[in-house]
C-alpha cells in the first residue's frame, strides 16, 4: 500500500519526507493510457505532488502544480493534499516512442524529451488558513523533481534536495515509484542540504532493487543517520470529479454557448482531464445552468 513518512533527523535540522507511491502512479498511468517515457513523467509528477504536500500541519493543505514546458506531454499538472489524495495529468504524448528513455546527466531516464526544457512552472499553495499563495519559475532542465527542488530553492527559498524514481519493466510498465523530499530548518548548514542532495542520486538504484520500507528512504537521505518519525499516512490516487464538477466546467461557457449547446445535442459530455471518466449532462440541466448565469449576471 502507498504511504508517506514525515521524518526529522536528530540534530533537528533537516526534515524528511518519504514516499512509496507506486499503486498510485500505476492508477494514474492506467487512466492516461502512459506508459515508458509518459509514464516516467507522470509517476514522478505524482510523486512529487504528494510530497509538496507537506509544509502545513492539517489535512486540509492543497498544492496545485502545472508545468508548461512545450514537450510532447506538457502540459503536466498535479492537484494534491495533506491527507495523502494525489492525482495528475498530462497531455497525449504524440512522437514518443513508449520504450525509448534518453538518459539524463545522472544516468537515469531523462523526462526533459517529454516536458521540453523551456517553459515555467506555477505552484498554488493552500494551507487552509486564507487566500493560497502561488509562485512561478522557469524551468532549469525539464527533469520534473530537479525543477520543482528549483522551485523550492529559489522561490519559496526552503533548501532543499527532492529526487523521485519511477522504476519500469521491459515493457515500459510501472514497476515501482517513491520519492524523497528533504529540507534544512531556518539557520541550518547549507551543506547538510547539499550532502542530502548527493545521496539521493541513489534513490534509483535503491528502490530499482526490490520493495523498500518508507524507513530505509529517509535513512538513504540521512546517510544511516538516526531520525524520528513524525507522522505516516496512505497516499492514493483520488479524483473528486462527479456531477457538480461537470457543471462548474460547464458553466466557464457563459449562458449563451451553453444554450445553444443544449439546443444541439440531447446531452453533453464533460470528460475529466485526470482520470478520464466521463459525465454525461441533460439538456435540460444545461439550459437550466444557463438561466441560473443569466440571473447572476442581471
Amino acid at each position: 500500500m502507498d504511504a508517506l513518512l514525515r521524518a526529522i533527523n536528530e540534530p533537528e535540522t533537516i526534515r524528511v519526507v518519504a514516499a512509496i507511491t507506486t499503486d498510485s502512479v500505476r492508477e494514474a498511468c492506467r487512466r492516461q493510457r502512459a506508459s515508458g517515457l509518459a509514464a516516467v513523467a507522470l509517476g514522478r509528477a505524482l510523486t512529487v505532488g504528494a510530497l509538496l504536500a507537506t509544509l502545513g500541519k492539517g489535512e486540509r493543505e492543497r498544492v496545485r502544480i502545472q508545468l508548461a514546458g512545450g514537450g510532447p506531454v506538457a502540459p503536466i499538472m498535479i492537484d494534491a493534499h495533506g491527507d495523502g489524495r494525489v492525482r495528475a495529468c498530462l497531455s497525449a504524448a504524440k512522437g514518443l516512442r513508449p520504450l525509448e528513455l534518453p538518459v539524463s546527466h545522472d544516468s537515469r531516464p531523462s523526462t526533459a524529451t517529454a516536458l521540453g526544457v523551456r517553459g515555467h512552472l506555477v505552484v498554488t499553495r493552500d494551507l487552509g488558513l486564507g487566500a493560497p499563495y502561488q509562485g512561478n519559475v522557469a524551468l532549469s532542465s525539464g527533469e520534473i523533481d530537479e525543477d520543482l527542488e528549483h522551485y523550492l530553492d529559489h522561490s519559496e527559498q526552503l533548501p532543499s534536495a527532492l529526487r523521485a524514481a519511477v522504476i519500469l519493466d521491459g515493457e515500459g510498465q510501472v514497476v515501482r515509484a517513491a520519492g524523497v523530499l528533504a529540507q534544512g530548518f531556518p539557520g541550518s548548514d547549507p551543506d547538510s542540504i547539499r550532502a542530502v542532495r548527493e545521496r539521493l542520486t541513489g534513490l534509483r538504484a535503491l528502490v530499482e532493487a526490490h520493495e523498500r520500507a518508507l524507513e530505509e528512504l529517509v535513512g538513504l537521505a540521512l546517510g544511516g543517520a538516526g531520525s524520528r518519525a513524525m507522522l505516516e499516512h496512505p497516499v492514493r490516487f483520488d479524483c473528486p470529479c462527479g456531477p457538480e464538477r461537470a457543471l462548474s466546467v460547464l458553466s466557464t461557457l457563459g449562458a449563451t454557448d451553453l444554450e445553444a449547446l443544449a439546443n444541439e445535442q440531447d446531452q453533453t459530455e464533460v470528460r475529466c482531464s485526470f482520470c478520464g471518466d466521463a459525465i454525461w449532462v441533460a439538456a435540460a440541466q444545461v439550459r437550466e445552468l444557463a438561466a441560473q448565469l443569466r440571473l447572476t449576471q442581471s
